[in-house]
This record gives structure tokens, sequence and C-alpha cells, in this order.
């Protein structure tokens, strides 16, 4: 059985007033004809297909499009909700997208209540996936177990994984590929710069240790990173679909294209990571304006983060640079590291604007134009007139 693993779209993020649909319309289109061509059996996508929980017209489309295209393929697919999705409008559209052989699971449930599905593919194969969506601390920590003591409220959420996880993995069978797949962030993962800390904190953790060791391979989604984790089978988070931001600058992107056989769990599985095509780069360049001037061709491919060395402030830097550069998202400049000034003290007998005359030069570096000074005498004057 051929299966891809793929996770965290995000498809509809708008991100330095851009939303990259073009974008992430090659990167699907890419990802579609893989699964075309290679006569893929499963998709997995193991959730944040959405940015947010009410996506724009032209994501929902976007991925409407990709979901239909892979299920006349003759590939089956199956897909979690993430915590940037909207769990009820994920199991609506499931209503919907099971005509095209694709099943939809925005709410962790029980296997006894389609929490585990199995699927008859076209290889001849059975697939038993067992799927565990994104689990909110809410969901399975109380308001009073939050009020008590935090650290056991933090065991009680991972113990309810674990359960979860024993659950939904009862269901395998061994003569069927096994898959455990899930929405969440285990111990000892690394998080990218795009990831929100609020979601990813440590103290909201599953343990490794809970994972099935009767899987063939364990799919998850949530961290942007792609990366391997030691687990009891072939462990892996997928990773986004773009580069996120400028923490993420020089890493490649990629999905997962698994082959895995009915027998012992994890020995009879073989893992390739296939890199994303479509994507622009995100590119840190460290340059100065007149070798801009003369390199700025090189530079038209790809979202840039431009810092540029001065030796004095320049207000003009930002047009000077996105009229070479249009692609020019971030525009820095780098100046010399201040000499540091005296401290300042307030004397008695000098005058208030003599005081601010020191504090600008302390805080900008550079002496105060006359008229800053003038207008601060004047705002002093009005402020402590005598009625």
């Amino acid at each position: 059985m051929k299966i891809v693993h793929t996770s965290d779209w995000h498809i509809g993020r708008r991100w330095k007033g851009i939303q990259r649909l073009d974008e992430l319309e090659a990167v699907l289109d890419h990802l579609a004809a893989l699964i075309e061509e290679q006569s893929i059996d499963l998709v997995l996508h193991t959730g944040d297909v959405f940015e947010s929980r009410n996506p724009p017209a032209e994501a929902e489309q976007l991925v409407n499009r990709f979901l239909v295209r892979v299920g006349r393929s003759g590939a089956h697919m199956l897909v979690i909700a993430g915590n940037h999705d909207d769990p009820l409008r994920l199991d609506a559209r499931s209503l919907l997208t099971e005509f095209v052989n694709v099943q939809i699971l925005g709410r962790p449930r029980p296997a006894s209540r389609g929490g585990t599905r199995i699927l008859e593919t076209r290889c001849g194969e059975k697939a038993v996936v067992a799927a565990l969506p994104f689990a909110s601390p809410g969901a399975w920590v109380s308001a009073l177990d939050l009020a008590g003591e935090e650290a056991s409220a933090r065991i009680k959420y991972a113990h309810m994984f674990e359960r979860a996880v024993q659950d939904l993995c009862g269901a395998f069978r061994p003569d069927a590929v096994n898959l455990f797949m899930a929405h969440t962030h285990l111990e000892g993962a690394l998080f990218g710069e795009s990831e929100r800390r609020v979601h990813i904190a440590e103290d909201w953790a599953a343990s490794p240790k809970s994972l099935p060791s009767t899987a063939s391979y364990i799919a998850l989604g949530h961290l942007h990173r792609p990366q391997k984790i030691e687990g009891p089978v072939p462990t892996y988070y997928a990773g986004s679909l773009l580069q996120m931001d400028f923490g993420e600058v020089g890493e490649e992107k990629s999905f997962v294209v698994v082959t895995a056989s009915p027998g012992k769990p994890g020995e009879l599985a073989t893992v390739e990571h296939v890199p994303y095509e479509g994507g622009l780069p995100l590119v840190d360049l460290h340059v100065s304006l007149a070798e801009l001037e003369e390199t700025a061709d090189k530079y038209r491919t790809g979202w840039l983060r431009v810092t540029v060395p001065l030796t004095e402030r320049d207000p003009d830097l930002n047009r000077k640079v996105r009229e070479l550069l249009p692609n020019a998202l971030v525009v820095r400049a780098e100046l010399p590291e201040p000499e540091e000034q005296p401290e300042i003290r307030l004397e008695a007998g000098v005058s208030p604007v003599t005081h601010y005359k020191a504090y600008h030069l302390h805080a900008h570096q550079r002496e105060a134009d006359l008229d800053v000074l003038e207008t601060f005498q004047n705002l002093y004057d009005q402020a402590f007139v005598e009625d």
C-alpha cells in the first residue's frame, strides 16, 4: 500500500499582506499530480487544513478542488481537524466529500463512533486508520482541574491522550495496514518560529510513550518543521506546505510517501520524503544599497527580508529598496552600535529644556533640532502658566 502523509496547509493565511494562494495552488497541483501518477492508495492529512475557522471562499474553493481531484484519482483520503480548523464545519463538509472517497473527522470520537476507519484501498489491501483530531486542553481538562493543582491537570491531559490512543488503536487488525494519525504536540518535538506557542507549550504536550507499537506508521500534524520522532514505529511530522515566515528560511518543506504491507508493525514500512514544488522561497538578504542597485535582478524571485547597513538613518529606505525589489516584504536598517551616552541626571538650577536636550541626545544619539526645542519650551510654558 502506498500512502501520502501531508499536513498543516493553513490555506487562507494572510501574511505580510499577502495570502499566497497562487503558490498554494501550484504546490497542491504538484502534490495531486504525484498522487495520480504513482497511483497512491491512501492520503492522510493530519490537520490545519485552513488558517482560520472561517476561511475566505477562495481558500475553501482551492481545498475543495484538491479533495475532488484526489478522490477521482482512485485514492482514499482521510483528513482530521487541527487547532486552526473549525471541527464542526469539517464534520459537515465530510457529508459531501465522502462521495469522492474523502473522509473528514472534525471532532475527536471513540473508535465505536467512527474514530477508527477501515478502508478498502485499490491495491486490494485494507487500511485501519485510528484518527485523533486536535483536542484542546479544555476538551479533556475541566475548569475545576485547572483551578486545582496545575501540574496534575497537565498530567491528566497526557493521560487522556493515552487513553484515546488505546481505544482508537484497539481496532487494529493483523491482516491490515494499521495507521495512527493525530494533530498534537509530542514532548521533545522541535517547533519552528511560525508556530503559536500558546498551542504548543511543553506543559500540554502528549508523551511519545503513549504512541501505539502496533501501528505500521504514525502520522503527526501541528508542528511546521518536518521531523522524525523517536517512537516505537516510524513516526513523522510532515510539516507545513510552505515556509511560513522568515524563521523558516532555508527549511525544505516536504510530504511523506510511505509504503507499507500487513505484517509485523513498523518493520514492513519504508519512508521517503518528497519536497513540495511550486512555493516561493523566503530569503534573508543582507546587502548595501549600492550593491543592491547593481544586483537587484538576482533577487526578484521569492519573498525577501532585506537588511541594509547604513551609517545614519534614512527615512526613505523602504521606498528605495521596494523600487528595486517589489518582492521585499520586510526592510530593515542596520545602524552602527551607538556610543554609550552618560546617564542623565537632573540637576537643580538647570532649565527643563536643557534636560530635554540631554534626554533627546541620549535616546536618539543626535542633537534635537531647534524647532523641536522651541516646541518643547512653548508646551512647557503653557503647561505651567499661572491662571
